[in-house]
């Protein structure tokens, strides 16, 4: 076949399918341009999910008659005019292309006034394309009709309205919330979707963003606000109570532009590595600035992403901002974690006969392995006491004695009730479990609910980190080897990264094609399933990336996963003396304020809010 020049019309419908997927595309492109024109009002009004019909209207500066037939020419813009004007672009546009690709595939008017003119002026390039006099206001308006009406190859592959003003509604959104200091308004079939204004202040941004993402996520979100190195970080992250099976409350802007950059989620995703498992997401609104010509943002046609030119330099600055961010919120009990109580309808009380005396039984708690060396795994094994100073409240269960797991259930009597002090530690003092899973506290500004396995998981994961990182996990060998019968890859693996697995407490050797034989195991685990534990992590391994990174990360998994496996389960009694224990430790660990898999860990009820729930002084 012949070598020949496309037509313009092919060669414009051709760059169309780089700009135009769908309508969302469309009130992206067009939005981006009133953005850049210095709107400070902006309304975007469509109809049947934007296939028939999308009208944006904005107060910006508006073209200039003479300009109009310029506008809706291709690669025409007044954005940048040189090569150095690309490589430090701050404008959403530069490339000149949405305004011709969108005429290309559907019918397009543009309506401007510029603040000097006398009268607005409307060119559409489908019936003419001279410019008319028409009623306006100052600004622009562009009108697009038919999406792909005349390419019906495009138009199939399009969604129904509802699909189509789902993706339309994300783009506006992200919009939305990349400019605080202009107003947006969405309608959809003459129905009022959103009415964002003005944001004056932080407290107007919390309302808009609470307006996106939802109140919940305004309730579990930690501000977050780093400067270093000519960067600055700043923007919401919510607490991993907040966690999302998918990534749909992501939202990250550089330099006021909105972006998918792998560089930047993976920092943020990192700083949530020990909160957050099981393929759970964050959720998050950042904004990053820097020097524009620190980042390239002609890399993507519909300029979703970005390159950095130091790109490990954002990626570290990114991931110790969010953890930081993370770490201030789970040091101490906060409000985000305190729960509100109202009055219910009061159930009649059962009569003495009716009620059955069941509280907690004392008995010895079995956490792991007893013959570990010092450290972890005798902490886990028999948790010690630590006895607070001789001012501080006493403990409650001074006199308690173990007893054995097939005594009927009896009443543990405390000698001395905890008293609330300004000096009592910040989850207080244990004072009963309910329903073997929760442990009762009362600190000096109320009550403290412990989830007794998230917050002993936590705590367990924590210091198997810290004997990681000092190479310190303790293997017991197995009297008897077991066989793991494995794929052909995995097999490989083992042999691969036998070193590191040994040094999470797995002595594993290859045996065969599909087979390994497992001779250790992490003393933790040492009287628990550690075979299916076994498989688990060698599959983890086997089936993610090969680099330093990417094996680091799967340990950080398997640790948590032994973490969860060791720990005290639901069901089981403690003494005070063990309760108490697991508060200190509590107090003294990382992020405890959530397991491993991004569940809380214990929560508060103040005095204000059970006098409420007695309706005490109303």
């Amino acid at each position: 076949m012949a070598i020949r020049l496309l037509d313009d019309q092919l060669i414009s419908q051709i760059a169309a399918g780089e700009v135009v997927e769908r309508p969302a595309s469309i009130v992206k492109e067009l939005i981006e341009n009133s953005l850049d024109a210095g709107a400070s009002r902006i309304t975007a009004d469509v109809e049947e999910g934007g296939l028939r019909r999308i009208l944006i209207d904005d107060d910006g500066h508006g073209i200039a008659v003479d300009q109009l037939p310029l506008a809706l020419a291709r690669h025409a813009t007044s954005k940048i005019d040189s090569l150095d004007a690309l490589e430090a672009v701050g404008s959403l546009g530069f490339r000149g292309e949405a305004l011709a690709s969108i005429a290309s595939v559907a019918e397009l008017t543009l309506t401007s006034r510029v603040s000097d003119a006398e009268r607005a002026y409307a060119v559409s390039p489908h019936i003419d394309s001279q410019p008319r006099p028409a009623a306006g206001a100052p600004g622009t308006r562009i009108e697009v009709r038919e999406l792909f009406a005349r390419i019906p190859a495009r138009r199939k592959f399009l969604r129904a309205p509802g699909t189509e003003f789902k993706h339309l509604r994300q783009s506006f959104n992200q919009l939305a919330l990349s400019r605080f200091d202009v107003g947006f308004t969405l309608r959809h079939g003459g129905v009022e979707s959103a009415a964002l204004a003005v944001c004056h202040d932080v407290a107007g941004q919390r309302r808009r963003v609470a307006h996106i993402l939802g109140r919940e996520f305004d309730e579990h979100a930690v501000e977050v606000d780093e400067a270093a190195a000519g960067m600055r970080l700043r923007g919401w992250v919510a607490t991993p109570g907040f966690s999302r099976g998918q990534a749909d409350r992501q939202y990250s802007f550089v330099n006021g532009r909105p972006i998918r950059d792998k560089v930047f989620n993976h920092g943020v995703r990192l700083a949530y590595r020990d909160l957050l498992h099981n393929q759970r997401h964050p959720a998050y609104v950042l904004y990053l600035e820097l020097d524009p010509r620190q980042v390239d943002v002609n890399a993507h046609p519909a300029k979703a992403e970005v390159r950095f030119r130091q790109s490990r330099l954002v990626h570290d600055f990114v991931y110790r901002s969010v953890s930081r961010a993370l770490a201030a919120v789970e040091a101490t009990p906060h409000a985000s974690r305190s729960i509100e109580l109202t009055p219910t309808a009061v159930e009649p009380m059962a009569t003495p006969g009716e009620r059955t005396a069941r509280t907690m039984t004392p008995r010895g708690l079995d956490f792991g392995a007893k013959d570990s060396r010092p450290g972890v795994a005798e902490a886990a094994a028999s948790y010690r006491f630590q006895k607070p100073s001789a001012d501080a409240a006493p403990s409650a269960s001074a006199t308690a004695q173990p007893m054995a797991a097939d005594t009927p259930a009896a009443v543990e009597v405390p000698q001395a009730e905890p008293q609330a002090r300004e000096d009592t530690p910040a989850l207080g003092y244990a004072i009963g479990q309910l329903h073997d899973i929760y442990i009762l506290a009362q600190n000096a500004d109320g009550l403290v609910l412990v989830d007794m396995h998230a917050a002993h998981e936590r705590v367990l994961y924590e210091q198997l980190k810290a004997e990681f990182s000092a190479g310190q996990i303790q293997c017991k060998r197995l009297l008897v080897p077991e066989t793991l019968s494995l794929s052909e890859s995995e097999a490989a693996t083992v042999e691969a990264q036998g070193e590191r697995l040994a040094e999470v407490g797995f002595e594993l050797t290859r045996s065969g094609p599909t087979a390994a034989l497992l001779r250790g195991v992490p003393a933790l685990l040492a009287d628990r399933d550690y075979l299916a534990l076994a498989r688990d992590v060698v599959a983890e391994l086997d089936s993610g990336p090969r680099g330093a990174a990417a094996v680091r990360d799967a340990l950080d998994d398997v640790l948590a996963d032994i973490g969860c496996k060791a720990a005290v389960k639901a069901g089981r009694r403690l003494t005070l003396t063990e309760m108490n224990a697991l508060l200190r430790d509590m107090e003294h660990t990382d992020r405890a304020g959530h397991c491993n898999h991004g569940r809380p860990s214990w929560v508060t009820v103040d005095r204000a809010g059970l006098d409420r729930l007695f309706m005490r002084g109303q």
